[in-house]
């Protein structure tokens, strides 16, 4: 393999089909620059932590190993100094070891807005999240795993892809004892008449799924497993998780496998506020090692689906760490370009939790908007800091590789990196196509948010692609500005 090859296939990491597009040779300096960088992930990483956590012989030993499993540096840290200790540019993947107590929803507020801070721009340029647990052994668990998850069965509340994992199990929140199973390739549909919390329980503890994928009503202590019929619950006690049906009757889940959780549209699922809430459990008798979810009641909900979307749309090409950043990254794009005084603005009735004192604040510059075009604009900013990820975001949970709608990636033209697209049929992707950009190249990009692109320091991406149809390409040059012709098949080539 050539060495533009293999910064396309390693660089950017978009585990495409072998096609490859055309690309020239760049300067040997750049190019050996950029491979170096992605063969030491090692060096692009920092673990932080309070004085409070490091000092403390549990919690300040669950930090030390997670830098030493990662061979990352160690930093006391808070959100005010983020970047002073990080420094533009500076790495790739940030761990937040916290204590409970320390990652409530003010606090993880702040360290989404200190992440955004790093630089002048308003995206994050790291992929970060929050390791944490009960006790200090079950962080402690979620520290010393760093191995790759190919996740090929699923468990959940809400409707599956089709053929995303081999064996899938779905429980309907919205008709009552239906439940859809697919194994062997085929899919079928059981109505069991009664509700079906416990036999959910007993899904989860046999040990079979390595992904939930779950909706539903929810706050930090309970989630009801049905939406539209009455239904038992799941709660906590103490880190050990329960299931109580309607008559009472108590069945307690209890998991080893290690798992990924995508918790795309329940309220207040992440939400660690203290060592005895909901998600303190899953992570613990749920063996949930990566959690995707709210801090906050969701009712706009484009973070949360958003990370379905990136997710599951083309399986295999993110991992859950990354599909949680891509969507809060679109989201910013996005709001960049239709409310740009919106990107950097701080919401402080955000923090209390309460919808009604978020959307008075929101008034007193939304004067202007009113009905559909208002909600909308304050769901941005409310899922703006929402969503987030508890777990190691340098581990890769993913499915196995699966449909691709495009390739493409980084391209070397005339000594210049390019962001190259081709569709690969007639059905767009339900996310936008999206690289992150090398650190070696990023002091010379010049950033934009304009027609087809968003172009910014450590990402680029195709916002708007227009008419999307098989052999078609977009490319666009990452260390200088081009004009945007819409009509033209190959974009800003």
């Amino acid at each position: 393999m050539d060495v533009a090859a293999t910064i396309l296939a390693v660089a950017c990491c978009m585990q495409q089909p072998a096609r490859a597009p055309t690309s020239s040779p760049a300067s040997p300096a750049a190019l050996q620059s950029v491979i170096k960088e992605v063969a030491s992930p090692a060096s692009r990483g920092i673990v932080l932590a309070s004085q409070a956590c490091l000092d403390d012989a549990g919690w300040g030993a669950v930090a030390r190993a997670a830098a030493a499993a990662r061979g990352w540096r160690l930093a006391t840290c808070g959100p005010s100094h983020l970047a002073s200790t990080v420094g533009v540019g500076g790495v790739d993947h940030a761990i937040v070891v916290a204590m409970p107590g320390e990652a409530g929803r003010a606090q993880s507020a702040a360290w989404q807005r200190a992440f955004r801070a790093i630089d002048d721009d308003p995206f994050e340029d790291a992929l970060w999240g929050i390791v944490t647990g009960p006790s200090p052994d079950v962080a402690m668990r979620i520290a010393q795993r760093t191995e790759p998850v190919v996740l090929t069965s699923a468990l959940g509340t809400t409707p599956l892809p089709e053929t995303v994992f081999a064996r899938a199990t779905w429980f309907s929140e919205g008709v009552q004892g239906e439940v859809h199973r697919r194994d062997h390739g085929a899919w079928i549909v059981e109505a069991r008449g009664a509700e079906q919390s416990g036999a959910l329980a007993r899904e989860w503890s046999a040990d079979w799924a390595d992904f939930v994928f779950t909706s539903g009503r929810s706050n930090e202590m309970r989630w009801l497993l049905g939406y539209s019929y009455p239904s038992g619950r799941m709660v906590p006690r103490r880190g050990e998780l329960w299931v109580r049906d309607l008559d009472g009757i108590a069945t307690p889940i209890r998991s080893a496998r290690s798992k990924a959780m995508l918790a795309a549209g329940n309220c207040l699922m992440a939400h660690l506020r203290d060592e005895d809430c909901l998600a303190m459990a899953l992570l613990d008798a749920g063996g949930v090692d990566q959690l995707a979810g709210y801090v906050s009641v969701t009712w706009d909900g484009r973070a949360g689906w958003g990370c379905a979307r990136w997710f599951m749309d083309e399986p295999g090409r993110w991992s859950l760490a990354d599909a949680v950043h891509w969507s809060r990254t679109e989201l910013l794009a996005r709001m960049q370009r239709s409310h740009p005084d919106d990107v950097h603005r701080v919401v402080d009735a955000f923090d209390r939790s309460a919808r009604r004192d978020f959307e008075a604040a929101c008034a007193t510059w939304m004067s202007d908007e009113d009905g559909e075009a208002r909600q909308r604009r304050m769901g941005a900013l409310w899922d703006r800091d929402a969503f987030l990820l508890v777990g190691d975001p340098a581990r890769r949970m993913a499915p196995a590789d699966g449909a691709r709608w495009w390739e493409g990636g980084l391209v070397w033209r005339d000594g210049e990196p390019w962001f190259e697209v081709r569709a690969l049929s007639d059905r767009a992707p339900e996310a936008p196509p999206a690289i992150h950009v090398p650190a070696a190249i990023r002091d010379r990009v010049v950033i934009r948010n304009v027609g087809l692109w968003c172009v910014a320091d450590s990402f680029a991406m195709l916002v708007d692609h227009g008419t999307w149809e098989a052999g078609r390409t977009w490319s666009v040059p990452l260390w200088r500005a081009s004009e945007y012709d819409a009509e033209s098949t190959k974009g800003t080539r």
